[in-house]
């Protein structure tokens, strides 16, 4: 409805027809607002318990960009009423719809966030088996930030259509598109190529949010994933950031793509008279008492030799990445110290044979400990 034909329909009403144009005018703006107010506060009271906190956050998200556009709106209405009695400048009218176009977007955005920040509620990443939450958390990120980009770019489109100086060279504009969108195309085809491989992970998903990954010899979780970057948060609470693009040209690991579950490695050396049997026997004593164990991989192997020691590895499971870490770090020292307690003997030592004779008083061990 223009201006015109709210008047002809409240020209014949009784009372509001004597009112000048601009109190007419404000009356439309004037009963938006006020049925706004109304449905706001009302509508979290309306709304089913369960659904309550999303609506009151939806309504408080929004409140900026309606106050916006019923402001620009009210302003408008009131102006145009005016022109018959003041000299409205051109600029005025000019900058209203630019403002209304900025607060619609503006409400499109905050409220499309609302339904991202509802979703990614529904899905708990700090839980042990959070694989799940972890591939839908990855999704929403990725398309909220498309959805973010698109709104953007229709928001500057529109508001370019507003003007008439401008709309008066979309002619020649639309012409020159495919020569502009080659040059722009080729000076940031390595841009275009990581937003292109960030929707790509966002399908594959060869890596989530909180993955525990290693690239590039750095240990640590996926902490941000962006169209262009993913930011990894290291052991050492140092950011990792990586292009997209990198990681589909470069093998990286990913100790959690199909469970949270984390398998730790502990390697010991070894004399050739370790006894395993009873090493395998208290690492499984140690595991039974320990919280960080998950209750699934408990293996003992000798896995390799060399000339003077055997290699021994330790395989144990946990929840997750930080827990197998852990789990690692105290079964690698508890090993140590029983080696050190109940078989001395097994410890590396260095072998060595004198030849020669020498008397019974200077005679060396023929063994030394290393």
């Amino acid at each position: 409805m223009n201006l015109d034909q709210w008047h002809s329909l409240v020209g014949n009403v009784s009372g509001i027809g004597d009112l000048p144009l601009w109190a007419q005018s404000l009356l439309l703006p004037v009963a938006v607002w006020l049925l706004y107010g109304a449905v706001s506060r009302a509508a979290p009271f309306l709304a089913r318990s369960r659904s309550r906190e999303g609506v009151r956050l939806l309504v408080r998200r929004t409140r900026l960009p309606m106050q916006i556009i019923l402001a620009a709106s009210t302003l408008s209405w009131i102006l145009e009423g005016m022109r018959e009695y003041v000299l409205i400048p051109a600029s005025i009218t000019t900058i209203m719809p630019l403002v209304i176009v900025f607060g619609s977007s503006l409400l499109v955005y905050r409220a499309i966030g609302t339904l991202f920040v509802a979703l990614r509620r529904r899905f708990d990443t700090s839980m042990p088996d959070n694989l799940k939450a972890r591939q839908a958390t990855t999704q929403i990120m990725v398309l909220e930030r498309l959805v973010t980009v698109a709104i953007v770019v229709v928001t500057v489109a529109i508001a370019l259509m507003t003007i008439p100086e401008v709309r008066r060279f979309g002619t020649s504009l639309l012409a020159s598109a495919g020569v502009a969108g080659l040059v722009v195309g080729f000076a940031a085809q390595q841009s275009i190529a990581n937003v292109l491989a960030g929707i790509q992970i966002a399908i594959t998903q060869p890596l989530r949010i909180d993955d525990a990954v290693v690239i590039d010899g750095e240990w640590g979780w996926v902490e941000e994933i962006t169209l262009t970057y993913v930011v990894v948060r290291i052991w050492d609470r140092r950011r990792l950031v990586v292009p997209i693009s990198y990681l589909l040209q470069k093998p990286f690991q990913n100790w959690t793509r199909s469970s949270a579950s984390v398998i730790g490695t502990v390697i010991l050396h070894a004399d050739y008279t370790v006894d395993v049997e009873a090493l395998r026997r208290e690492q499984s004593r140690l595991l039974a008492t320990n919280p960080l164990w998950d209750n699934e991989v408990d293996v003992v192997q000798i896995t390799d030799t060399t000339p003077q020691a055997v290699v021994i590895r330790s395989l144990v499971s946990a929840e997750n990445s930080p827990k197998a870490w852990d789990l690692r770090c105290e079964i690698r020292e508890s090993l140590i110290r029983w080696l050190q307690q109940n078989q001395p003997g097994a410890l590396p030592r260095q072998r060595m044979r004198i030849q020669g004779t020498v008397s019974s008083r200077e005679r060396p061990d023929t063994e030394t400990t290393g």
